[in-house]
């Protein structure tokens, strides 16, 4: 979800009906992914960090505690890029591995050199 600043954001609702909504990230957030046993979300911060909120939504009041950054990703990413769109990283169900779609960053090509016939060289 986009905030006056144009930047999007993490929020967790409830499923269904009304209700209050909190908010997950605090200086940007897209492609949130929630660990399998509930009590973390993973989503892609403005600076390229996977980060993981610690939440615990057992009670009526839902609760966000610890957010932190996991690691810095080089993640594929345009300016196209926006909720919806695919998430380019999977968290394992244990939330402790992650599956980058990583940009693959070109270096200048080294050339190759092939010799042929080198055992005959050799006997010169």
């Amino acid at each position: 979800m986009s905030n006056e600043s144009g930047r999007f954001e993490v929020y967790v609702a409830p499923f269904r009906g009304p209700g209050v909504k909190w908010q997950i990230s605090t200086a940007g957030g897209e492609f949130p992914e929630w660990k399998r046993d509930g009590t973390e979300i993973f989503y892609l911060g403005s600076d390229n960090r996977l980060m993981a909120a610690a939440v615990d939504g057992r009670t009526v009041a839902f609760q966000v505690s610890a957010v932190r950054a996991l690691f810095e990703t080089r993640l594929r990413r345009t300016e196209s890029d926006g909720p919806g769109l695919e998430r380019p990283y999977a968290a394992s169900p244990d939330g402790r591995r992650f599956l980058l779609h990583n940009l693959v960053e070109r270096s200048a090509t080294t050339p190759i050199t092939l010799v042929v016939n080198w055992q005959a060289a050799l006997k010169k």
